[in-house]
């Protein structure tokens, strides 16, 4: 039985049969050629012509450029006053380091130099484009001498200026070496105690024993001993404040190593006993 089949028939594989006449198959591999624009072409050599331009007169002028961008430093701020440092040594240190250029500053070598000076805890620098430097300067600050020649600082660390000034009203603590810590706490904690009755620590000393003592702002010695040294500091503090507040530029020493009181020598080598029972030395 013949079946019949017109020109726009299936093959059984779902292709085309036939193909309609005046029709022409495309390739899967041909594409359609899109013409570019003309003014795309245009903008492109125009860009191309602009950067080398920009080449050709970097190129000629390169010095020129680079001593404006890279100049040296003409500013120098210092962004706090200087207390103890001597502002002379700070502008030499700096007048060694700023003879180039601007980017070719050693920051780092200027920092080293200047907390080379023993009041200067640390410094700070930065580079303010284009010729500027910024320059910070913490000092240290001093609360007591340590021994003749050395200061310490409020964390207790021990530093040497190249002077000892006269003007700085400081207390002398004296102690064995590795305990500037703990003579400076315990100072802190005495001053404390005679803040209220009016007394201030000229000296605290620590000797290599362990016993504690101090000289008052009168020159008045107090021994305290080895043991229990904050209750017998208590102890005179109550008594000075009951009895003994009136007599003061009279004394010339206090002795607290007792258990329950204290005795006292006048200036005239009279010697004086407080104690409300009787104890022996600590």
């Amino acid at each position: 039985m013949k079946t019949t089949m017109n020109s726009n028939s299936f093959s059984a594989r779902g292709g085309i049969r036939d193909i309609p006449r005046g029709a022409v198959p495309l390739r899967r591999n041909e594409t359609q050629k899109v013409e570019k624009a003309p003014g795309k072409n245009r903008t492109g050599f125009l860009f191309v012509i602009l950067v080398l331009s920009l080449l050709l007169l970097l190129s000629q002028y390169a010095s020129e450029i680079r001593a404006l961008v890279n100049k040296p430093v003409q500013t120098v701020l210092m962004a706090n006053p200087l207390q103890r440092v001597d502002e002379q040594n700070v502008r030499e240190v700096l007048a060694n380091h700023l003879n180039v250029g601007f980017f070719a500053l050693d920051v780092q070598a200027i920092k080293t130099a200047l907390e080379a000076d023993p009041w200067i805890e640390k410094v700070t620098i930065s580079r303010i484009w284009p010729d500027t430097l910024s320059v910070a300067i913490t000092e240290e600050i001093a609360i007591a001498r340590w021994g003749d020649s050395a200061l310490l600082n409020q964390f207790g660390e021990t530093f040497e200026p190249y002077a000892m000034e006269d003007d700085l009203p400081l207390p002398l603590l004296i102690g064995p070496q590795g305990q500037q810590r703990r003579v400076m706490e315990q100072y802190q904690t005495f001053s404390q105690m005679l803040f209220s009755s009016g007394l201030r620590i000229r000296e605290l000393s620590l000797n290599e024993r362990g016993s504690w003592s101090l000289r008052l702002h009168n020159d008045a010695e107090v021994m305290i001993g080895r043991n229990e040294v904050v209750e017998r500091m208590q102890r005179f503090v109550s008594l000075y404040d009951r009895h003994l507040y009136s007599q003061l530029d009279q004394i010339e020493a206090f002795d607290l190593r007792y258990n329950n009181g204290i005795s006292i020598r006048k200036k005239a080598d009279m010697s004086v006993g407080v104690i409300t029972s009787r104890g022996a030395r600590g």
